[in-house]
């Protein structure tokens, strides 16, 4: 049985302060950067994202920023379009990484068997959880993001019956519930407390619980140190090739499960 004393990370979680406001400076230089990029190509509506994977010989994130809406077109049986909200800053945009996680947690997991309890951490937009909830409609979905995102996840999710919306913090004692199913994209960032989303996903888990999270490479050591957290955690944690039609090649899953008792 392996232990692990949280309180040694204490200093690190009181940091959350200084985490925040880093994350305000990066939302306003991406705002200035977006700025410039609206004055060159004008003022998009709705994008395609077949059009955009049909062109995707060049794996750029922001390709698709200028445009208000996103069309998935006929997603289990609907349509499904998804507002984008660049007033919030990164989360306000679908990256490669949620269609990918979707798409994977749709083609790899046991989500459309019985009526999971999922949960999606940093849910931005909510493209993840909604894709899957479309597809697997008897799944229960919690989407989950800081306050300020909320409003755009509630919007997304308007008309679907088996999804709901909620604030969650990393790192603090509100995840009581247990989910069958944990999701996340791009959810591990220099900028954030890794062991504070470790511990998170091992508060939500029960001893059955299965973890898909989609990882870009970015910063070298990031994910390793959050690896590490999960490892002291976890029975089993692996890295595995994406299963999607989104072919980006930095982006990959991290599958984790078999929770360790933890003091």
């Amino acid at each position: 049985m392996m232990h692990l004393k949280f309180e040694d990370h204490h200093e690190a979680m009181m940091n959350r302060g200084a985490i925040l406001k880093k994350l305000r400076q990066m939302a306003e230089e991406d705002e200035a950067q977006r700025d410039v990029q609206n004055n060159d190509s004008g003022d998009n509506e709705t994008l395609s994202y077949q059009s955009y994977l049909a062109s995707q010989n060049v794996y750029d994130g922001y390709k698709h920023v200028n445009y208000k809406k996103i069309d998935f077109g006929i997603v289990g049986g609907s349509p499904m379009i998804i507002e984008q909200d660049r007033t919030v800053g990164k989360g306000g945009f679908v990256w490669d990484a949620a269609f990918i996680l979707a798409e994977h947690v749709i083609r790899e997991s046991n989500c459309q068997i019985g009526n999971p309890k999922i949960v999606e951490l940093g849910s931005g937009t909510g493209i993840t959880g909604l894709f899957v909830a479309r597809q697997a409609p008897a799944a229960n979905v919690h989407l989950t993001d800081l306050p300020n995102l909320l409003p755009l996840l509630e919007k997304n999710s308007s008309g679907f019956s088996n999804v709901t919306v909620g604030a969650l913090e990393w790192g603090t004692n509100n995840a009581t519930e247990k989910y069958d199913i944990i999701l996340g994209a791009d959810v591990v960032a220099s900028i954030y407390d890794s062991f504070a989303l470790a511990k998170t996903i091992h508060d939500l888990s029960h001893e059955n619980t299965r973890v898909y999270l989609a990882c870009e490479d970015r910063l070298a050591g990031t994910i390793e140190t959050f690896e590490s957290h999960l490892k002291n955690m976890f029975q089993d944690v692996q890295r595995t090739k994406s299963n999607s039609v989104n072919k980006n090649p930095r982006v990959w899953i991290l599958q984790v499960h078999g929770k360790l008792q933890t003091q």
